[in-house]
């Protein structure tokens, strides 16, 4: 029992503990602005006048602003330290937030306005997380184990978070935005806990020439660019189709979509712990495993004529989800030089990004080539099938890598060489 206990301990046993209270700020709000969906209903009330599509883009335009913040934060981390990026996006995401709370009834203008701040400081503070992960825990184990550390708290805060919105927005639907106020305590730590850091290497200079952009524009970052793609626009095949696979078979209500929605996030949360001990399992075969699991629950949850059936397909794809969300940058990081690892960040997040915006014209576009109709079911088959290739090309690249590895093991970590090592008797 005590040896169980001391390996326990030392699981959750890192170096620079104190840097995770800024860098859970940071997963919270980067993304906190989706949670708002509920109040949505009640600013329809509030703008009669203003058609619904222009509403539902209130909550619509962060993302598309934080796409180019994210691109912005990866070149401005070679000329500006990433402390300063990050308590830049605190304060403009605070003032976006603010916007509601201080004017009672804001113009429709306004929301807007407060959106496209959001969205920018959501940009700009999105890669930092993971950015000074990457570069703080040089070390592929304990970086791995952090990673995953921090999407859990990603999925606890959003929780919270979005609890706190909903008894907020009872009296008044501006008020949900007082959830903002604790960017304040978040910018606080982070002037006092977080170091300034290096700056990362400039792309082109005078000295080095293009010798940044060569470290960055490696074989393997492309190759990760396209597989990620693909794999956020196949998951992004269940958000758009399991509440209308639901509705189809009238297996339940949005309450039961929500449920089957959160044990998704619970199995990811856990995963999200386990992930450093997972992947020093699987190996090189972690990202492999973790299609091969979203692509059984994507085909399970589509064969689901019974609520506990599509629960039970949630488990796998929440499995597989913890897997990819965590590997994403774990990968990245490990495929570019340190000192260009925020901008291989901020092109990753991007690019998934982008996946996630044209999955519903891809995948529909795939399912009616082969299918001739539209269906939820259908789609999940799509994206299931896109998650057995991405399995299949992952598989082969780990093998093909393990191989290269044990034939010359120059370059290796010296856990990996250790592993690859004769035993001696």
């Amino acid at each position: 029992m005590g040896d169980v206990l001391g390996r326990l301990t030392s699981y959750f046993k890192i170096r620079y503990a104190i840097l995770l209270i800024p860098i859970c700020g940071f997963a919270i709000y980067d993304s906190v602005f989706q949670s708002f969906a509920s109040i949505l209903g009640v600013l329809q009330t509030t703008y009669p006048d203003v058609p619904v599509t222009v509403i539902q883009m209130i909550l619509a335009l962060p993302p598309m602003v934080s796409i180019p913040g994210t691109l912005l934060t990866g070149f401005l981390s070679a000329y500006i330290h990433k402390k300063r990026i990050a308590e830049f996006a605190l304060v403009v995401i605070f003032i976006g937030g603010m916007i509601p709370v201080v004017f009672p009834n804001p113009t429709i203008y306004a929301m807007f306005a407060c959106s496209a701040c959001i969205g920018l400081g959501q940009g700009l503070l999105h890669p930092m997380a993971n950015a000074i992960i990457c570069q703080r825990w040089t070390d592929d184990e304990e970086r791995s184990r952090v990673l995953g550390f921090k999407q859990s708290f990603n999925y606890i805060g959003e929780v919270i978070v979005t609890m706190c919105i909903g008894f907020l927005a009872l009296a008044h639907w501006g008020n949900a935005f007082l959830v903002y106020l604790g960017v304040i305590p978040i910018f606080i730590m982070t002037h006092v806990c977080l170091p300034k850091g290096e700056l990362d290497k400039k792309l082109i200079d005078r000295e080095h020439r293009a010798e940044g952009l060569r470290e960055l524009l490696r074989p393997k970052m492309i190759y990760l660019l396209v597989i990620f793609f693909f794999a956020m626009m196949c998951l992004y095949g269940y958000y758009t189709n399991i509440a209308m696979l639901v509705q189809e078979r009238q297996l339940g209500t949005t309450a039961d979509v929500a449920g089957i929605s959160s044990t998704i996030s619970i199995v990811s949360l856990v995963l999200g712990v386990l992930y450093g001990a997972v992947s020093k399992r699987l190996g090189r075969f972690t990202l492999a495993v973790g299609f091969a699991l979203l692509s059984c629950g994507m085909i399970v949850v589509a064969n689901g004529f019974s609520l506990p059936m599509i629960v039970g397909g949630g488990v796998l794809i929440g499995l597989g989800v913890g897997i990819q969300q965590i590997s994403t940058i774990y990968y990245i990081s490990r495929a570019v030089s340190p000192r260009v690892v925020t901008l291989a960040v901020s092109i990753a997040l991007s690019v998934i990004s982008l996946g996630a915006s044209l999955a519903p014209v891809v995948l529909h576009g795939v399912e009616l080539l082969f299918a001739g109709a539209q269906t939820a079911a259908g789609g999940l088959l799509v994206s299931g099938a896109g998650y057995a290739i991405l399995a299949l090309v992952e598989g082969l690249q780990a093998a093909l890598r393990r191989k290269d590895d044990q034939d010359d093991p120059e370059g290796l970590t010296p856990e990996e060489s250790a592993r690859l090592a004769p035993r001696e008797d």
